[in-house]
């Protein structure tokens, strides 16, 4: 695999923000030849970028309410 597309690849599944995002890069990685050591850590920046969408979903970020100078 070319290196500019294995690090498009790269740069894609960091930025993706949805897992409708991450989906589409995932059948990306599915379709492209390329060394199966590339495809497996590939594979494995999905499944943690997966796992951080999936928790940031989950964690509700409680802030403190500004204090008031009555």
């Amino acid at each position: 695999m070319e290196a500019h597309l294995y690090f498009h690849l790269c740069d894609s599944i960091a930025s993706a923000r949805t897992a409708a995002e991450l989906a589409s890069t995932e059948r990306l990685v599915r379709v492209t030849d390329m060394h199966s050591i590339e495809r497996h850590a590939l594979e494995r920046a999905i499944r943690s970028r997966a796992d951080a969408l999936r928790l940031a979903g989950d964690i509700a970020v409680q802030r403190a309410a500004p204090e008031r100078a009555d």
